[in-house]
C-alpha cells in the first residue's frame, strides 16, 4: 500500500515543573475489545510527553489474538528506517535483557509488539508479562492493556487505571461481566477513571451513568471517521491531528489532575 510518511517537527511544549516526580504507572484498558483503548492510551502518552515528562509506552497484548497493531498504524517500519526497532516480546521470550532497550520516536519510548510477533504467536506467560511491566522505565509509564482477565491482575500495581467504554448498548450488555469485575477492583481500592469514548447525539448520558453506577465519568465525543482513516494513510499518530488533539487536551488535563502530575 502506498502511504505517505512525512516526519513532522520534533518541537516540544514546555511547562513549569514542580519537584521531580517519581515513576507514575497509568494503565489504559477497555471495558471490552475494539472500544478505542489504543487510541486513548497513545494520545495520553503524547499529552504527558509534551509536558516534558520522560515517557514510556508499553502495549500489554496477546500477539496471537491481535487483528491490528499500533506498529502498523503508526508506520513504525518507516519511522525506524535505518534504525533498529527493539522487539521487546522477542527479547523477553528469549530471556534477553530489556532494561536499557529503547525505541524512541516523538519523545516516547515505544515498547510494542511487531507483526512478526503475531505471526509467530509470541504470547507471554504470566512471569514474562510481569517482566514486561516491571522492566518499564520513565517518569510516566503508560500501559495499553488488552481487555483480558489474565492481564487485569496487573492493574492492581497501577497508580491509575483509565477504563475506556464504548456506550453502544449492545457492547455494554456484552461486557457486563467484565464491568462487574473492574467495578469490584475499584471498590476494593484500585483508582480508576471511566472514559466514555465515541459519544454522539444518540448516546443517553444519564443512562450510561446509571449503568456504570457513577456520575464521575469523562465523555469524549466521537471523531469523524474520515480523520481516523486519513491519519493512518499519512502515517500520523492521531494526537498529531490538530482537531483531535484540541478536543482531547481538556479531557487529559482532568486525568492529570487526578494524578497530581502537573
Amino acid at each position: 500500500m502506498n502511504r505517505l510518511f512525512i516526519r513532522e517537527s520534533q518541537g516540544r511544549l514546555t511547562t513549569e515543573m514542580g519537584n521531580p516526580i517519581d515513576k507514575v504507572n497509568i494503565a489504559v484498558t477497555g471495558l471490552g475489545q475494539n472500544v478505542g483503548t489504543t487510541f486513548v492510551a497513545s494520545s495520553l502518552a503524547f499529552y504527558f510527553a509534551e509536558k516534558g515528562n520522560k515517557l514510556t509506552f508499553t502495549q500489554c497484548l496477546t500477539p496471537s489474538r491481535c487483528n491490528t497493531l499500533l506498529y502498523d498504524a503508526a508506520a513504525m517500519d518507516k519511522r525506524f528506517h535505518n534504525r533498529v526497532f527493539n522487539d521487546f516480546y522477542e527479547l523477553i521470550k528469549e530471556g534477553k535483557p530489556i532494561k536499557d532497550k529503547k525505541n524512541m520516536e516523538c519523545g516516547i519510548n515505544w515498547r510494542i509488539p511487531m507483526p512478526r510477533d503475531c505471526e509467530r504467536k509470541l504470547d507471554l506467560n504470566q512471569e514474562e508479562r510481569a517482566r514486561l511491566i516491571q522492566g518499564c522505565r520513565g517518569q510516566i509509564c503508560i500501559y495499553d492493556f488488552e481487555a483480558d482477565e489474565d492481564w487485569d491482575k496487573f492493574l492492581l500495581d497501577m497508580d491509575l487505571t483509565v477504563v475506556v467504554v464504548d456506550p453502544l448498548p449492545s457492547k455494554l450488555i456484552r461486557h457486563s461481566d467484565r464491568f462487574k469485575r473492574l467495578k469490584q477492583m475499584e471498590l476494593a481500592g484500585t483508582q480508576m477513571k471511566w472514559l466514555i469514548n465515541r459519544v454522539n447525539g444518540g448516546v443517553n448520558q444519564r443512562q450510561v451513568k446509571g449503568y456504570l453506577k457513577s456520575n464521575d465519568l469523562i465523555f469524549v465525543e466521537t471523531f469523524p471517521i474520515e480523520a481516523i482513516y486519513a491519519d493512518e494513510l499519512f502515517c500520523k499518530f492521531h494526537w498529531q491531528n490538530k482537531e483531535i488533539k484540541c478536543k482531547l487536551m481538556d479531557v487529559f488535563t482532568k486525568v492529570s489532575h487526578e494524578m497530581d502530575v502537573l
